[in-house]
């Protein structure tokens, strides 16, 4: 009888592991994250700093490609969009909810009047590039190339 030799073993792939769940460097290029402590107990997490387009665009100076400064001015006029879109309730009637609020009917203060009128005064004043900058300031959707001349408009209307 014949012994057989034995065939050696094959050389198992080693798994990297960066300190837990960390991402991968591909992953990290990609998105403007940051890893840091969630809790107590130590563990570990990945927070987005670009959480929509519109945060991506500034960060990536494409709102105003070689000027940082107005690239900041338009950053801070949309976001002043989405807060006032936000608090005038805007976004309930925009997009509603089929949940009931438990509160019952909104009450119209003076500050929600307030966003509102400024809501409707930028509407006014953006013109045609009002749905790009609705789209990407306040509800953080990618615009694409086709529109981001419009978005880059109505912000620098905005800015003015």
């Amino acid at each position: 009888m014949k012994r057989r030799r034995r065939q050696p073993t094959k050389p198992r792939a080693q798994r990297v592991v960066e300190g837990g769940d960390a991402p991968t460097k591909e992953w990290r290029r990609h998105f403007n994250a940051v890893v840091e402590e969630r809790d107590i107990k130590g563990l570990r997490g990945v927070r987005n700093l670009a959480q929509t387009a519109f945060d991506r665009y500034f960060r990536r100076c494409e709102l105003a490609p070689g000027d940082r400064s107005l690239n900041a001015a338009m950053y801070a006029a949309g976001e002043q969009l989405r807060a006032d879109w936000e608090r005038s309730g805007l976004d309930l009637m925009a997009r509603p909810s089929l949940e009931r609020s438990p509160r019952g009917a909104e009450q119209f203060t003076a500050g929600r009047l307030d966003a509102l009128a400024r809501v409707r005064s930028a509407m006014i004043q953006m013109g045609a590039a009002r749905s790009a900058v609705v789209d990407c300031a306040v509800y953080g959707e990618p615009v694409g190339r086709a529109r981001m001349e419009l978005l880059r408009a109505g912000l620098q209307v905005l800015v003015k």
